[in-house]
């Protein structure tokens, strides 16, 4: 099973340049808790967190509307391809200990966003789908405590040092 088959194509994004109080907006109106940043041409710069704006909101002293995304985001993503095969899309979130990953194309280009909930929805169980052993394992590890102590923030982001 391909990424494409179960990826979310309608994806909420913002731009680099905007503040961390718009991209706050835009995740209340879109009802997620992250998004992706794109540059002036579609392509994916970053990723920015709910919990990414509550941290650069308390940590500087600043109005939100004067905090830039590029400020809060993560810029190192990791990333599928449409094409990749779900279980390696899986591998990877279980790597870097993430629960969405954007979905980027040969340019670079956001073309959707995969989350842990996809998967489990859409992939588990299912012919040229993941086990359900093989998820809960996956699961797990994402969801370990060790990957706080190896510099996740918990919230889906990796924090560099």
């Amino acid at each position: 099973m391909k990424v494409r088959d179960i990826m979310t194509t309608d994806v909420v994004s913002c731009q680099n340049g905007a503040d961390v109080a718009r991209a706050g907006r835009m995740m209340l109106e879109g009802g997620v808790g992250t998004l992706p940043v794109v540059d002036r041409q579609g392509r994916v710069a970053g990723v920015i967190t709910d919990r990414d704006i509550a941290i650069a909101a308390a940590t500087r002293q600043r109005n939100a509307s004067h905090i830039g995304v590029h400020e809060a985001m993560t810029g190192k993503v990791k990333s599928c391809s449409p094409d990749d095969d779900v279980l390696t899309a899986l591998e990877r979130m279980e790597e870097a200990h993430v629960r969405r990953l954007p979905v980027i194309d040969d340019t670079f280009h956001l073309a959707g966003i995969l989350s842990i909930d996809d998967i489990a929805l859409r992939a588990v169980d299912r012919e040229g789908g993941i086990s359900p052993a093989a998820f809960v394992k996956s699961f797990q590890h994402i969801c370990s405590r060790e990957a706080a102590e190896n510099g996740f923030n918990g919230s889906n982001t990796f924090v560099s040092g």
